[in-house]
């Protein structure tokens, strides 16, 4: 295995030479699977792309192209990366490959180089003996769906405290029976062209990186979007004034790696969206005041002249008011395709409900022009004259509070009622309000309430309220208890109630009772409704800044409770 201490140069270059030549004659018969060339072949090819590159005739790009090639020829495999490490720890990638994958995929190349970082911790002391690592993607490695065959690392030594690396992903492993030797001659020669990179300084990280922040502040301190230059492990270079503006941290601290890394952590919801073309991330993160923002990026990967990768860079806008409207637009659509479902229910209630007391209306009227027509000697009955008139009459009541209850309906919907409160006495208005009600023994009213007590509400509103609450309890009570009104005040609130005793409403029902069209199952047994009462009812208390809720027990009774603060 080829080692750091090789300089490149002619002397060290025929040691290098000598040892490849001496590794040809172990592996000369060794016949490649997929190229069916012999070794020595390859150990020469590798030899002439270190001098080329040497003598300037290959730039490390393109040499580790052609190294790449060589490698496909070897191990049938889907991805490659060489990389370097520190004390245990990968420093990062010079060069990575895929037949499958763009290396601006950002997804993909972040998430098989996190797996490569784990099996190189897991393996690191195996490494430090220059074993090649070969298995498959099972316990102790982080799962990626795109990473399912095998892989092989193949280690080479920079120092003492600095390795460098080869790895092959999803790769036949049958394929590397045969194949050690020549992988480690592969792999050192990658290492041999990083050093030599190195040397020449075509790779030198850092440089004068003051002078670029400063001219970069210039360039980027008026732009909104937040711009951020990141070196391969993504650990930030320079950050635009923006980012201090963005998330309320100062660059001090962005620009610290632990507390970067931890900024990083609280990236959620991440996701990929196209636009015109141009790949973005969405996602959240917690700005200084702990605030989750949504945010909307575009990463590029940075190249050298040699295309090698050099880094990353980042633009980061906010779009939080973006998404918002999003939001609103999405409730509103919502909204509209209830509201279109309900008209639905209209249309299938309302023609079911003026039908049925139209054909009453005309049934009746026929019954009595029938009876008016007898010859004058014979007297119509008085009994069937009264009950086709009260059939009319209820018929006819029944159409008008529909007819009202979907006009009030409509006026809710398009949002033009108008509140007009004025203060009344309410002893005085509820007894007015009960009064036939009461002198026809079906209703009692029960107050606490001093006689002068006042409260602004809405009459018309209250009217119909009162009106739709005792119709209620009355066509769902017993016929034997009569409803009961309750006025009363208590915990600084005033409270009317309205009480049935019939057969109740059952749990999984009382979710739905304030919701428009909505009739309990066991209400078909009394005169039919049209569902929206309740639903106006509520409506038109919250429109006077009160509430309404309920209790009722099934074979009990309901009773509702209408509350006014009087503070």
């Amino acid at each position: 295995m080829l080692r750091a201490s090789y300089s490149i140069d002619r002397n060290n270059q025929s040691k290098v030479d000598q040892e490849g030549l001496s590794k040809t004659r172990k592996d000369q018969v060794m016949i490649l699977k997929h190229k069916q060339q012999d070794a020595g072949t390859i150990y020469t090819a590798l030899i002439n792309i270190q001098r080329q590159h040497q003598v300037g005739e290959l730039s490390s790009c393109q040499a580790f192209d052609q190294l790449r090639s060589i490698a496909f020829g070897i191990v049938s495999h889907e991805s490659i990366l060489f990389g370097k490490a520190v004390s245990g720890k990968v420093d990062g990638y010079t060069y990575f490959f895929s037949d499958k994958h763009d290396r601006s995929d950002l997804v993909y190349w972040t998430q098989t180089k996190n797996v490569v970082n784990d099996l190189f911790l897991h393996n690191a002391a195996s490494m430090d003996k220059g074993s090649i690592i070969q298995g498959d993607f099972t316990s102790g490695v982080k799962d990626y769906e795109g990473l399912k065959g095998g892989y092989a690392l193949i280690p080479t030594f920079l120092d003492k405290e600095t390795h460098s690396f080869l790895v092959l992903l999803n790769a036949n492993l049958s394929d590397l029976d045969d194949c050690c030797e020549i992988l480690k001659q592969l792999a050192a020669t990658f290492e041999m062209i990083y050093l030599s990179e190195c040397r020449l300084g075509g790779k030198v990280e850092g440089g004068n990186g003051k002078s670029k922040n400063e001219i970069l502040d210039m360039l980027m301190k008026y732009s909104s979007d937040a711009i951020g230059v990141f070196n391969v492990n993504w650990s930030p270079k320079f950050l635009s004034p923006s980012f201090e503006h963005l998330f309320g941290f100062t660059r001090e601290q962005l620009m610290n790696p632990s507390f970067f890394e931890c900024f990083r952590s609280e990236v959620k919801d991440m996701k990929k969206v196209v636009i015109d073309g141009i790949e973005r991330y969405r996602f959240t993160n917690l700005n200084a005041n702990k605030e989750r923002m949504w945010l909307e990026s575009i990463f590029d990967t940075l190249y050298d002249d040699d295309g090698e990768i050099q880094g990353h860079m980042a633009i980061v806008r906010n779009i939080s008011e973006e998404v918002k409207g999003d939001k609103k637009m999405s409730e509103a659509l919502e909204k509209e395709i209830a509201l279109n479902k309900m008209k639905s229910q209209f249309i299938s209630i309302t023609s079911h409900e003026f039908k049925t007391p139209l054909s009453t209306i005309k049934s009746s009227i026929e019954i009595c022009n029938i009876e008016l027509q007898r010859q004058l000697e014979e007297h119509p009955s008085e009994q069937k004259f009264k009950k086709h008139f009260n059939r009319v009459n209820n018929e006819v009541d029944r159409m008008n509070s529909l007819l009202v209850n979907l006009l009030n309906l409509e006026k809710i919907n398009q949002g033009v009622i108008q509140v007009s409160s004025k203060t009344k006495k309410i002893n005085s208005y509820l007894r007015s309000v009960l009064e036939d009600w009461v002198d026809q023994d079906a209703v009692q009213f029960e107050t606490a309430l001093p006689d002068d007590f006042t409260h602004p509400i809405d009459v018309s509103l209250m009217n119909q309220v009162m009106t739709n609450l005792v119709e209620n309890a009355l066509k769902y009570g017993s016929r034997e208890d009569d409803v009961l009104v309750r006025a009363n005040i208590a915990e600084g609130k005033l409270i009317i109630s309205v009480k049935d005793y019939g057969d109740g409403i059952s749990k999984d029902e009382q979710e739905h009772l304030f919701k428009p069209f909505f009739r309990a199952s066991n209400a078909n047994k009394y005169d039919k409704g049209s569902g929206l009462g309740l639903m106006i009812t509520k409506k038109f208390i919250e429109l006077q800044n009160g509430t309404i809720h309920f209790e009722s027990e099934v074979g009990e009774g309901t009773c509702f409770y209408l509350t006014f603060s009087l503070t």
